[in-house]
């Protein structure tokens, strides 16, 4: 592997061009998560789509490349809530 394709440490992550835009809106999104919360426990339901629509239209995000961006976006939503619900429970 070309040095500059090389982790450097091993928390470091690797992001394809091609997934640029929904990583961008994704992090932009940070406050947009939807949070059932009771009896002490806390459980992130997943994105508030509606906020997801205004972030890819402040972002800059074209019509035509919102339903990809949208599809990459549910992937990396449903990463996170794995880590995140778990963090929350344990």
């Amino acid at each position: 592997m070309p040095p500059q394709l090389q982790k450097d440490r091993a928390d470091d992550f690797e992001l394809w061009p091609e997934h640029w835009d929904a990583w961008q809106v994704f992090l932009s999104c940070a406050t947009q998560w939807r949070v059932l919360m009771g009896m002490g426990s806390v459980r992130y339901q997943g994105l508030d789509y509606g906020g997801v629509e205004s972030v890819m239209r402040l972002k800059g995000i074209r019509d035509e490349d919102r339903g990809e961006v949208f599809a990459q976006l549910q992937v990396l939503e449903e990463e996170a809530l794995k880590v995140i619900n778990e963090r929350s429970s344990g």
